[in-house]
């Protein structure tokens, strides 16, 4: 087989997930390396439609322009694993006001099982009780692109590990009581630390559909690596590798009736 066809196969979806702790059977994460599927994506743009194309040519920045290519082709692959569809056929869309991200659905949402190796089908799960749409969240940084997919809200943050400058920035707008806390730690150890606490409130923010219309400053996470946040949330830090140099935080809405 020639290094052009393997640069041009599509990734293993499986290989590409990540575990993130405590999180319900119905949410799955995948974690992606720019420079490993490039290549690939750019070969299978035909699946974009053509107001994406258009907005990926709005984009000055070259790189910001393959972000935006190479996180879209993926989602796009991915749901439709999810949803029993064609990539191109996958129905996305965002709110106009909020640029939130529209619930999908597919033709083959009531199918129980598993379709290829992208993560669970929207059969009905024991703690959801029905069938439900699927939700997803995108966020990407230098070289790294998360996608999750779930059967609720839910939100994604990857931010590369900020510089102490642009750390001491975030400090200044998060909850005071995260401010109190993290300006005990010094150095190289607190940009990591601001990293870590500003992902864990931009995840929540995505999942809430609100953005950063929602004051920081009200967003109390703390240090826990795994919290509940307020009625009905969870956030979750997610292991990341030296690799990315990056922090990652998924948040979910829990189930309304939990079982078990």
């Amino acid at each position: 087989m020639s290094a052009h066809a393997v640069a041009h196969r599509q990734p293993v979806w499986a290989a590409q997930r990540r575990r993130v702790p405590g999180a319900p059977a119905d949410l799955t994460l995948h974690v992606l390396h720019l420079e490993d599927v490039s290549s690939w994506a750019f070969s299978a743009v035909d699946c974009l439609t053509e107001d994406e194309l258009s907005r990926a040519c709005a984009l000055q920045d070259s790189h910001t322009r393959e972000l935006f290519v190479v996180s879209r082709v993926a989602l796009r692959h991915v749901l439709a694993h999810r949803l029993g569809c064609a990539a191109h056929e996958v129905p996305i869309s965002h709110d106009p006001r909020t640029g939130a991200p529209h619930e999908v659905h597919g033709r083959a949402a009531a199918v129980t099982g598993s379709r290829g190796d992208a993560g669970p089908e929207l059969a009905a799960s024991s703690a959801l009780g029905h069938v439900r749409p699927v939700r997803f969240s995108v966020s990407r940084t230098a070289g790294v692109i998360a996608l999750v997919t779930a059967q609720r809200a839910v939100g994604v943050d990857v931010e590369r590990l900020q510089s102490e400058v642009e750390a001491n920035v975030l400090l200044d707008i998060l909850h005071p009581a995260d401010r109190a806390r993290l300006s005990r730690v010094r150095g190289r150890r607190r940009a990591v630390a601001v990293t870590r606490t500003w992902v864990r409130v931009e995840a929540l923010v995505k999942g809430w559909q609100t953005g950063l219309s929602r004051d920081p400053a009200s967003i109390h996470v703390g240090s826990a690596a795994r919290a509940d946040y307020g009625r009905g949330w969870s956030v979750s830090d997610v292991r990341t590798t030296a690799r990315e140099n990056a922090r990652l935080a998924v948040a979910w809405r829990t189930d309304p009736a939990p079982q078990g």
